[in-house]
Formats: C-alpha cells, sequence, structure tokens
C-alpha cells in the first residue's frame, strides 16, 4: 500500500472517530447535592399560623414563602411550612408562582425542600409538576423528582427527574423522559 493512502486511510478514520466522540458524548450535569439529614429539638420549636417568610438580598427579594402554619426549631434552623405558597423573584421582574402540600427551609443552606403536589408556574406560562422538588439557594436552581411533568407553551415533557433555572427557562428532564407536541400527557 501506498504512503499517500495510508495516510488519507488514517486520517480519515481519525475524523471519522472525533467526529462520533463529539456527537455521542454525555454533556456533564449538575449533581444535586442531596439535602443534610433534618433532626430536630422539639423544645427549640415555635409555631406559627398564617404567615410568611421572606429572602432578600441587597435590598431585593430572592423569594417568599407563606403558609397556612410554619413550625419552626432554632437547634437545625430549620423551618417547616404547610400548605405552602411561594414566589420565586427573578432579576428580569419576571415570578416563578410556586404551591405545595409541605416545605422545610434550611436556614443554613438557604435550600428549600418541597414535598406533595409541587407545581411551579412561571410569568410566561412554563409549568412544572412533581411528587417532590428542591430549591438550591446557592446555584438557584430548581431540581424535581417523581412523575415530573413539564410544560411550556404546546409541549409536554415527562419524565423522572428535571434540572431547572429559577425561571424555568433552561430544563433538563432525564428517566424515561418523553416529549409531546400539541396536547396533555403523553
Amino acid at each position: 500500500m501506498k504512503k499517500s493512502s495510508f495516510l488519507a486511510i488514517a486520517v480519515t478514520l481519525l475524523l471519522l472517530a472525533g467526529g462520533l466522540y463529539y456527537f455521542l458524548r454525555e454533556e456533564p450535569s449538575v449533581t444535586p447535592k442531596p439535602p443534610r439529614q433534618i433532626t430536630s429539638d422539639p423544645e427549640a420549636e415555635v409555631s406559627f399560623s398564617g404567615t410568611s417568610m421572606v429572602e432578600e438580598q441587597g435590598g431585593k427579594k430572592l423569594w417568599e414563602l407563606s403558609s397556612d402554619k410554619i413550625t419552626v426549631n432554632q437547634t437545625p434552623k430549620m423551618a417547616r411550612f404547610y400548605g405552602v405558597k411561594g414566589m420565586f423573584y427573578q432579576d428580569d421582574g419576571s415570578k416563578v408562582d410556586l404551591t405545595a402540600r409541605e416545605a422545610v427551609l434550611d436556614q443554613t443552606t438557604k435550600n428549600i425542600i418541597l414535598n406533595g403536589d409541587v407545581r411551579a408556574v412561571a410569568t410566561e406560562g412554563a409549568v412544572f409538576t412533581a411528587a417532590q422538588a428542591r430549591w438550591d439557594g446557592v446555584q438557584k436552581r430548581f431540581f424535581g423528582t417523581g412523575g415530573i411533568t413539564f410544560t411550556r407553551e404546546d409541549v409536554v415533557i415527562t419524565g423522572d427527574t428535571i434540572e431547572s433555572d429559577a425561571g424555568l427557562e433552561k430544563v433538563k428532564v432525564q428517566g424515561q423522559a418523553r416529549a409531546r407536541k400539541g396536547g396533555l400527557t403523553p
């Protein structure tokens, strides 16, 4: 075999291998940190009815949670909300409305664990529902698990987990993910 033919075959194989790698590689995802274990001291608990909590930074509201009942425990610095209604404020003026049966705020990490019929609705109309969700206060991201559904305009995506930015604009659905255009759930 001629040297030039061998070189042409080698270059072609390298280009083919590089192209396959580029198109078949997996994008790394942000791995959510597991929530820390919650142990409470019943003697350090205080309960309030029909009240709310607000997180602010530099005079701007980041989020606001209200509920039928809030139980605050100062020993692990946790607050538990029942019948949750929340609002997450974005820099561009848009908002995400949130509801859940229960939420736990870790005041140390600023993470919020939401349980039971979690529903988030963005100003521009995107909606996600999940059995459980977590707001990561450091990354400013939502993570949801348990039969999630994400809807934007007439596209419905279902799956096992969801990861989203604060405004529900950039969304990643994994695990048995299915998308359907022009209807309700697939």
